[in-house]
């Protein structure tokens, strides 16, 4: 089957600490846009000023969630661009994902099939994608929300937010060792 292009990474992020408190809130604040990142299967470690930063989702971070279950996560712009019409603003990598890809539609899940990243060293193959579910302390922040709120309260924001529109988790056990990539590498499926 022949490759089809998504686009290319406007964006890659590392997540220095959770972003997510507990029932506590949201805050976007401990996301920094790198230009350059390895990815392994434990995860992912992005280069800022000369330094390499552990993602709060790779599997060696000290405030790991899920050890590496959620090592790599995708979002596309035209998301955010919905988001925004929607909440009224969505920065772009607001929901915390590592890598944002440049896009003209809504990406679903069967759009996805196998992705691979095309890198100046070569092909990066990642693993199945999978959603990630919306949670409240996010969409209470889109809404502009002060506090969590109710699921019942936010029950069509939550929905909206389905479907991937919050991005998707990538497998990365399939890799086998550590690969490069950059903003501007281009993102395809096959």
């Amino acid at each position: 089957m022949p490759a089809r292009l998504l686009g290319p990474i406007v964006r890659i992020q590392v997540q220095r600490n959770p972003v997510k408190s507990n029932g506590k809130g949201y805050d976007p604040g401990p996301i920094l846009a790198v230009e350059e990142a390895v990815i392994g299967p434990p995860g992912l470690i992005g280069r800022h000023d000369h330094a390499w930063l552990v993602d709060a989702h790779h599997a060696t971070h000290p405030a790991s969630r899920g050890g590496g279950r959620r090592a790599l996560s995708i979002g596309f712009s035209e998301h955010y661009a919905r988001m925004a019409e929607r909440f009224r603003s969505a920065p772009l990598g607001c929901a915390g994902e590592n890598l944002i890809v440049e896009t003209d539609r809504r990406v679903i899940l069967a759009d996805l099939g196998s992705v691979v990243v095309r890198t100046a060293e070569g092909e990066v193959p990642l693993g199945g994608a999978r959603v990630a579910a919306p949670c409240r302390e996010f969409t209470s922040f889109l809404l502009g929300r002060p506090d969590v709120a109710l699921r019942e309260e936010i029950a069509d924001d939550l929905a909206f937010l389905e479907d991937g529109m919050r991005g998707y988790i990538l497998d990365l056990k399939p890799l086998g060792g550590a690969h490069r990539i950059r903003v501007g590498d281009q993102v395809f499926v096959r």
